[in-house]
């Protein structure tokens, strides 16, 4: 009887254990405008963990509260004005307050307000990346075979302007929570302000032929003191960096 006993509990471990591991996986943002992203993200779980544990609770409460005992049917409620009034109206509050969060969290993440520190103008083509650096002559070219890296300052504020030189690509640096379209004959700008050094993989996520899947990129996050001394080598470079540099 006692191993009977320790299965339910054992269960009830293990699915916490699997609920706490995917808790972990949930994605943090490494920029500035992430952040209000990441923290949408936390608004939506709890809302709907709140939303699951009501519901959950009021499953299990009737189903052992109205558990047949006898062939007698229950007293029956035909429509209760104040009951649908209630739960028409919960789901409608949750979703406006849900809205009013998300245009607030999108304003912050797409905010241009501000002076930008560094202006790079991203091309996307079959199948790589250009990164150029305005107003310094440094440039960054990749290709299929070279994976390109676009090297940032930490704490400042970048200022893409993402342009496409053939179809339809997609900028897209999971770490930051943030992707956008390069569209043909269309200049997308926004803002990144990365808050930690290191180096974060990108990827082009709209398909866009058949060496889509290399169509990858990094970016290089430094201080600034390394950032000066990388353009200032490229830009004694030319005006054409060196591929992958």
């Amino acid at each position: 009887m006692q191993p009977r006993r320790r299965a339910p509990a054992t269960r009830w471990f293990a699915l916490a254990a699997l609920v706490l591991l995917a808790a972990g996986c949930t994605p943090q943002s490494v920029t500035e405008e992430g952040r209000a992203i990441y923290n949408l993200y936390n608004l939506f779980m709890y809302i709907a963990a709140v939303v699951f544990v009501v519901v959950s609770g009021l499953v299990i409460w009737s189903v052992v509260r109205y558990r047949r005992r006898d062939d007698e049917l229950p007293k029956q409620t035909h429509g209760n004005n104040r009951l649908e009034l209630l739960w028409t109206l919960i789901p409608a509050v949750i979703v406006l307050v849900l809205f009013g969060f998300t245009l607030a969290a999108q304003d912050k993440a797409l905010d241009q307000s501000g002076q930008a520190d560094v202006n790079v103008t991203v091309t996307a083509f079959q199948w790589s990346w250009r990164f150029t650096y305005e107003g310094t002559g440094a440039e960054v070219l990749g290709s299929p075979e070279t994976i390109p890296e676009m090297v940032v300052p930490v704490g400042q504020t970048i200022r893409v302007k993402l342009v496409s030189a053939d179809v339809v690509h997609s900028f897209y640096v999971p770490q930051t929570l943030f992707k956008r379209q390069a569209i043909p004959g269309t200049d997308n700008t926004f803002d990144l302000t990365f808050e930690k050094v290191g180096l974060y993989h990108g990827q082009c996520t709209q398909f866009c032929g058949l060496q889509h899947p290399d169509m990858v990129f990094r970016v290089r996050v430094v201080t600034q003191g390394e950032y000066q001394s990388w353009l200032a080598a490229e830009t004694r470079r030319g005006a054409a960096g060196q591929p992958g540099t």
